[in-house]
């Protein structure tokens, strides 16, 4: 064997593992979110809310680190029309935005928007409460107020500057900065998940309440757990 020839099988070997390396990196960005329910059931009952208000969220199977940007919430009303034995009656929930906040993986507390399709308003403006009256259920899409931007503000856009579309608002940055996650080494290792919050402000208007309504806060927890490299691979489902 030439001398050369161990050299050059060491060169070519270095090399595939760090071509592999790369592949697996590459892949390595994907994530699970849930609501923890058992933290949210136990919010409810010391307020004694459980039988008044349900809420709930979807999400995906799973996301890439820069992929999450909203949140659909469902909030219900569970109270009835008509005075029952087991349920609260005539009760109304408003949804105060602008008294809710997010708070992300380094505790900082961000404004809470209320997205519309469309909408060109000022994003600094006071956002108009949501009403949720007895026995129906309240759909939004939410995120956080420094994630958007309006598209005649982004510098390659290509609109024409006096169209009205310039004034949209779009999301142009992820929920959660994926910077954040990847200086988690333990959740890059998969050995811990991580965590962040959504406090939501009501207020309960109905029999035997103040006029303006009961003010009342619930916080909700996610967690966040990292996924395997392979769960990147194209042929497992995105949704």
């Amino acid at each position: 064997m030439n001398v050369v020839d161990p050299i050059i099988l060491t060169s070519y070997l270095l090399c595939i593992a760090y071509f592999l390396y790369l592949i697996v990196d590459a892949f390595n960005d994907e994530f699970t979110v849930r609501l923890d329910a058992d933290f949210l059931s136990t919010q409810l009952t010391e307020q004694n809310l459980q039988d008044l208000l349900a809420i709930s969220f979807k999400f995906d199977s799973r996301y890439e680190f820069d992929k999450l940007k909203q949140l659909a919430i469902s909030i219900s009303n569970k109270a009835s029309h008509e005075k029952t034995d087991d349920k609260p009656y005539s009760i109304s929930i408003y949804v105060d935005w602008d008294y809710c906040a997010f708070t992300d993986l380094e505790g900082r507390s961000r404004r809470v928007t209320r997205l519309m399709p469309g909408a060109t308003v000022d994003l600094f403006q006071t956002q108009v409460f949501s009403t949720i009256a007895p026995s129906t259920t309240l759909k939004e899409a939410i995120t956080a107020e420094d994630l958007l931007q309006r598209k005649g503000d982004r510098k390659a856009d290509k609109l024409d500057t006096a169209s009205p579309l310039n004034l949209e608002v779009e999301i142009t940055k992820p929920l959660i900065d994926p910077a954040a996650l990847k200086k988690s080494d333990k959740f890059m290792k998969r050995y811990a998940d991580l965590e962040f919050f959504l406090g939501l402000a009501f207020r309960i208007v109905g029999p035997n309440r103040s006029i303006g309504g009961d003010r009342v806060y619930v916080l909700c927890k996610f967690v966040m757990h990292k996924l395997p490299w392979t769960a990147g691979l194209p042929w497992n489902p995105k949704k």
